[in-house]
C-alpha cells in the first residue's frame, strides 16, 4: 500500500494539472485554444473563397449572358436600315423613338461604336426596298435631311 500511495498521489497530480493542453504545451505541440483558432481560420478562408469563386462565376455569367445578347439582336438585325438620324444626345435620341410610331414606323436604335445612337426607322433585307422607302421618307415632314440606308455588314454598331 505505501508504494501505491505516490502512485496514486501522482496521478492526481497530473490530472489536477489540465493534463492535455499542459502536455502539449511542453512538448511544443499546439494547445487545444491553438486547435480551435487555426480550425476557425480554416473555416473563413474556405468561405471567403468560395465567395469569391461566387462573384468570379457571377461576373463570367453576366459576361457571357451580355454577349449572347448583343449576338442575339446582331442577328435578328436585318441587313439594310434606312436611318433617320444619328444622335450623340440620348434625349435626341428618344425624342425620333416616340416620334416614329406615331406615323406608323417601328423604330431600332442601333448603338454604333464611336459613341453615336442611329435611329432606324424601317429594316429590309432588300437594297431596292431599302430605297425606295427612303425616298417615300423625304416627303415626311419630319425627317431629317440626312436620311441614308446603312448596311449592316460595315458592322459600325455594336
Amino acid at each position: 500500500m505505501k508504494k501505491i500511495f505516490p502512485l496514486l498521489i501522482g496521478i492526481m497530480l497530473l490530472g489536477s494539472l489540465n493534463s492535455c493542453d499542459w502536455i502539449r504545451s511542453r512538448l511544443g505541440m499546439p494547445t487545444s485554444e491553438e486547435l480551435k483558432q487555426k480550425q476557425e481560420q480554416i473555416t473563413k478562408d474556405s468561405l471567403e473563397k468560395a465567395a469569391k469563386e461566387q462573384e468570379v462565376a457571377q461576373l463570367e455569367q453576366l459576361r457571357l449572358d451580355s454577349l449572347a445578347l448583343i449576338e442575339a439582336q446582331r442577328s435578328a438585325l436585318k441587313r439594310y436600315h434606312v436611318v433617320l438620324g444619328s444622335f450623340i444626345m440620348d434625349n435626341n435620341a428618344e425624342r425620333m423613338m416616340r416620334t416614329l410610331p406615331q406615323i406608323g414606323y417601328e423604330p431600332v436604335r442601333l448603338q454604333f461604336k464611336n459613341g453615336y445612337s442611329v435611329i432606324s426607322a424601317y429594316q429590309t433585307n432588300s437594297l431596292p426596298d431599302a430605297y425606295n422607302r427612303m425616298y417615300k421618307m423625304f416627303a415626311l415632314d419630319i425627317t431629317p435631311h440626312d436620311v441614308w440606308v446603312y448596311d449592316t455588314q460595315q458592322n459600325l454598331h455594336f
